[in-house]
């Protein structure tokens, strides 16, 4: 600019304005004192304490995703193991069974679809299903969503506990009619 003419301030960002005032680094730093607050407690092993917290802490922790769980590794690890999978029956009689694939996301999904406080969940994942499995003449008539689970044992036992099958859910598939 030869002219002498001073250029244009550039427009700070939200996050700048907060960080040049006194106000706004105080916001900053309570909202990073009470989110490092809301992690700790919401690992806190089972307590009162933990109790008390919770009703606070813990539609901040759901609603910016900070909701872990540990309790897969300790105190006290899982005894059992589990599955879901769907049976799905055809208009021309014949049968099948959908496994989810096997990965993480898809097996923190089927563990929340598998609990009976989750059972609205259960007409859209049967309807997802034969959705997925309408192939023409294979039109599914009904898909019976089925628990299964079987005990871990000791390491070393050189054996494994027997699945147990617990059918949940059945969803008739609309326009259809089966025997």
């Amino acid at each position: 600019m030869s002219d002498g003419a001073v250029a244009p301030e550039p427009e700070l960002s939200l996050q700048e304005r907060l960080e040049t005032t006194a106000a706004g680094r105080w916001v900053l730093s309570a909202v990073l004192v009470f989110t490092l607050g809301a992690v700790a407690a919401w690992n806190l092993p089972s307590s009162a304490l933990r109790d008390a917290t919770l009703p606070v802490v813990e539609p901040y922790v759901r609603t910016v995703g900070l909701d872990q769980t540990w309790n897969l590794f300790a105190p006290d690890p899982p005894r059992t193991t589990f599955e879901v999978l769907a049976r799905i029956e055809y208009a021309d009689g014949t049968s099948g069974t959908w496994r989810p694939p096997r990965n993480d996301r898809w097996r923190k999904w089927l563990g929340a679809v598998r609990l009976d406080r989750n059972m609205s969940l259960w007409v859209p994942t049967a309807a997802w299903i034969a959705g997925h499995h309408d192939h023409g003449g294979r039109r599914p008539v009904t898909v019976t969503l089925v628990r299964r689970g079987r005990e871990l044992l000791p390491p070393g036992s050189g054996t494994e506990a027997e699945w147990q099958e617990h059918p949940f859910f059945t969803y008739r598939v609309p326009g259809e009619s089966g025997g």
